[in-house]
């Protein structure tokens, strides 16, 4: 199976409207079934629908299929390592361009990310957005203004006191099969079209959204025009890379050759245990009722009879085979996808070096860093949409819901920045020591407490934080303590021994 990518759905039309959107639709809709076919493929295929692409012509009668599954791995390992954590809000800097207070920001920024977490759920979404993006390349994500009767619904969220704690916008995960966006074939690329759809007994219904508009679309026919409250498109597409692939997508058929080696393995293992006899100048003996020749069954002792002059042979017909080689070779060939595919080795101690520096480098672990910083800054930018838009939603929130003057309405999408927490307890010490090296030399501690990766919500820990940060810089910058001095030993202590910093091991 080779497949390349999701086609990116374009347009010639500059704007669509109430008078070109049946004929924009169709066409893109007639690109999106062949995105739509592939990610089917792909969902198919990590779910283990692996077929195995040879025939056995001999002994069919043994025909083991076995499939190692290493595309479920490359994405749960993905999902783990880099949509796991919550992606939480940071306040960029003090000092912005929109002039508000600082302290003010914080608070707004803090209620969003409270949100965000606990009454949105967005780790869970992540999740669901995540394995889309891992599996098929894409995701889509639909970002909805909540009405005033969808307040009034969440019972839960209303306290003895009137006042509202849920959340103040609806975000769905959508699924890629049945959502798409179109571009402009133009300068700039702009998205001119939202959509999603579902096929209730045989009729398609598409809801289409365009920066003015919301279309409800049913028999090709315009059902329904309303404004669009939000003033943008409301469907965000992400991108895992900017070619559109899934996670295994290029390992395909290296997935199927091991899938191949490892199932002609096992079915020679059972051609062994259900060997096949060859026999040289041997008579067996016939039975005295029906005239038959008597075969040996199992457990039974082999008499024979042979011809004079004759020497009889018993033995299994086997061909030579390496078993160790074998796996050798299925070791070899799994290992090299997990690599290609950025999948760091986790249950086995492979590679030289016994330093936390040195087992990071061999294991992989640094390059699935890399490849997670590169998928960060493409699925940033849906990140930043989708923070504009629920933004955008949280503004048109009742007075009666939600003051008019709190914090969370006025948090600009350009004072925040998207805090990717990935798990990595190896070079903690060191991050510890950076942090205190860079506060106690004037660094602002929300920039510092970036470089920990052990807090995922910064903002909160800098909230919480911040009088004793204050307390501290007065009695470091007032006594002059030693700034260069460490907390504790880091990975900068292993250098001499490890050989994969500078190419020898030191003594």
């Amino acid at each position: 199976m080779i497949l390349l990518g999701r086609q990116k759905i374009y347009t010639d039309a500059k704007e669509v409207n109430s008078d070109n959107i049946i004929k924009v639709l169709r066409k893109a809709y007639s690109v999106h079934l062949a995105n739509a076919a592939d990610i089917q493929s792909l969902f198919e295929f990590e779910a283990g629908l692996q077929p195995l692409k040879r025939e056995k012509k001999v002994r069919k009668d043994i025909d083991i299929r076995i499939h190692d599954n290493v595309a479920h791995q490359i994405v749960e390992f993905n999902k783990g390592y880099f949509w796991s954590s919550p992606k939480m809000l940071v306040q960029r800097g003090s000092n912005e361009a929109h002039g508000t207070d600082a302290d003010r920001d914080s608070e707004g920024i803090s209620a969003m990310n409270e949100m965000l977490k606990n009454a949105l759920n967005m780790p869970r979404e992540d999740l669901q957005l995540g394995d889309f993006v891992e599996k098929c390349g894409i995701g889509h994500r639909l970002i909805d203004v909540k009405t005033a009767d969808e307040f009034k619904a969440d019972e839960l969220y209303w306290t003895d006191d009137g006042v509202y704690t849920g959340a103040l916008a609806n975000v769905y995960t959508l699924d890629s099969r049945y959502a798409f966006c179109v571009y402009h074939n133009g300068v700039g690329r702009k998205k001119v079209l939202g959509v999603t759809f579902v096929k209730n007994s045989g009729k398609l219904k598409f809801t289409c959204f365009t920066d003015k508009k919301r279309f409800e679309i049913e028999g090709w026919e315009i059902q329904s025009e309303q404004v669009n409250p939000l003033g943008a498109i409301p469907i965000v597409e992400f991108e895992r890379a900017s070619d559109r692939m899934g996670s295994f997508e290029r390992n395909m058929d290296e997935i199927d050759g091991l899938n191949i080696m490892i199932s002609d393995f096992t079915n020679d293992v059972s051609q062994r245990t259900q060997e096949l006899w060859w026999g040289n100048n041997v008579d067996f003996p016939a039975d005295e009722k029906t005239g038959k020749e008597k075969k040996p069954q199992s457990g039974d002792w082999v008499l024979t009879y042979s011809g004079e002059g004759k020497t009889a042979n018993i033995q299994p017909l086997s061909s030579s085979f390496n078993g160790d080689s074998t796996i050798t070779a299925i070791r070899e060939q799994r290992n090299r996808i997990l690599q290609e595919a950025n999948v760091p080795i986790r249950y086995e101690n492979s590679g030289g070096g016994s330093t936390g520096v040195a087992m990071d480098t061999s294991t992989g672990w640094s390059d699935a860093e890399i490849a997670a910083m590169q998928k960060q800054q493409m699925v940033d930018k849906g990140k930043r949409e989708e923070l504009n838009l629920i933004i955008r939603a949280i503004r048109l929130v009742p007075a009666d819901i939600l003051a008019a003057d709190a914090p969370i309405r006025k948090v600009h999408s350009t004072d925040v920045e998207y805090k990717y927490p990935r798990r990595n307890d190896a070079d903690l010490s060191s991050q510890v020591n950076a942090f205190c090296s860079a506060v106690s030399h004037g660094i602002h501690p929300r920039h510092a407490l970036q470089l920990v990766k052990a807090f995922p919500d910064v903002e909160q820990v800098y909230i919480d934080s911040k009088p004793y940060f204050e307390d501290y810089l007065k009695s470091t910058y007032k006594t002059g303590e030693d700034t260069e001095k460490r907390t504790m030993q880091d990975l900068s202590d292993q250098a001499k021994n490890s050989p994969l910093i500078d190419g020898m091991k030191t003594e």
